[in-house]
């Protein structure tokens, strides 16, 4: 059985990308989500 030092060392090494990840995708979200308030504020005016 592994050590608790090597089982964080993978988790963590799964865990990192996996945050990046989700980073990632919020921002981009959030940046769709911005341009497209944008977009229909700019129609209504």
């Amino acid at each position: 059985m592994s050590s608790a030092e090597e089982l964080t060392f993978v988790v963590g090494r799964w865990l990192r990308p996996i945050i990046v990840l989700l980073y990632v995708v919020r921002s981009l979200g959030l940046m769709t989500t911005s341009s497209r308030e944008q977009r229909s504020t700019a129609l209504d005016q």
